[in-house]
């Protein structure tokens, strides 16, 4: 998943060492069973071998099946905001298993890019048949599980370590805990922001300090203290490469300027990775959908923040 992963299960004194240590080694596991079945990078994988098959009806597990009709609800709840099958708009930018951005050099990348937009497959023609465990994509289209993968590799992991009452699992930034720290206290969790001044004024960072009343704005926003939650983060500077980064507005496949960080808390990482992703490209539109038992902090491409539903309390 190309980030740093790290456990941390504070032991009391029932459950020995040796248990712990064995628990964890599961819950990392979870992370390279997860990329090794539904990785787009490895050609061996489930997820590889159903876009291979676009068009016909394939056989997939039980685990795919449930993953591809959850990011389906997704997309539907988010007006397409969230859409697994933006790959293709991925690799014309140049991220494919070789990373060729060169083609991000490409005088020609836009109109590629738009006649892509006008011509590909809608998410919604993707067709499931539960009693028969199989799915058909539309011909020529292909799936990716780069908007939810994360946040469910957490929750695999934390169904692993769920008989402990307390852990943190933290997939570079998105995390999941339960229970307090070793300290006893709730989890504490630092919320990072990379801000840019966009406002033309020279104000950005004075815009989002206002905004979030957080006199250290400009690398980080505060932080939360948190416990049996999960939190996620999709950033515009995470990974950018000249003019890409990977979170693409499907209806146009152009990276999405209009936002820089949102945050978005919820009861599993699987909900709060890919309503992260839906938040970032449709912005404050969409969080009249937003599920009531979740939150999120949205910072725009002027530095101001909105803080929305039940994320936790913001301190300094």
């Amino acid at each position: 998943m190309k980030t740093t992963i790290t456990i941390t299960v504070v032991k009391h004194s029932e459950h020995s060492t040796v248990e712990v240590n064995d628990a964890i080694t599961e819950a990392f596991g979870e992370f390279d069973r997860i990329v090794k079945q539904y990785t787009r990078f490895n050609e061996n994988s489930e997820l590889s071998n159903l876009n291979r098959r676009s068009g016909e009806w394939t056989t997939v597990t039980s685990e795919f099946l449930m993953l591809i009709k959850r990011m389906l609800e997704i997309s539907a709840k988010s007006d397409g905001a969230f859409d697994p099958t933006v790959i293709d708009y991925l690799e014309t930018y140049g991220y494919d298993p070789n990373y060729d951005f060169s083609k991000l050099d490409n005088p020609d990348l836009d109109n590629h890019v738009k006649k892509l937009a006008e011509t590909r497959k809608s998410w919604k023609e993707i067709e499931l048949n539960e009693a028969e465990s199989s799915v058909k994509l539309a011909a020529g289209q292909r799936i990716d599980l780069g908007g939810i993968g994360k946040g469910y590799a957490i929750d695999c992991a934390y169904e692993k370590l769920n008989k402990y009452p307390d852990f943190l699992i933290d997939a570079g930034g998105d995390i999941r805990c339960k229970g307090l720290n070793d300290e006893g206290k709730p989890w504490k969790l630092n919320l990072l922001h990379k801000a840019k001044d966009r406002s033309g004024d020279g104000q950005g960072d004075q815009n989002l300090k206002e905004s979030l009343k957080n006199p250290n704005a400009g690398s980080s926003i505060g932080y939360v203290e948190i416990s049996d939650l999960a939190i996620a983060c999709s950033g515009s500077w995470a990974r950018r490469v000249k003019q890409f980064h990977h979170i693409l507005d499907p209806r146009t496949g152009a990276p999405v300027e209009s936002m820089q960080t949102v945050y978005v808390s919820a009861t599993d990482a699987t909900l709060a990775d890919s309503w992260a992703t839906a938040l970032f490209v449709a912005g404050r539109d969409l969080l009249g959908k937003l599920p009531a038992e979740m939150g999120a902090i949205l910072i725009d491409e002027h530095n101001k923040a909105i803080i929305a539903g039940s994320f936790p309390e913001l301190k300094n």
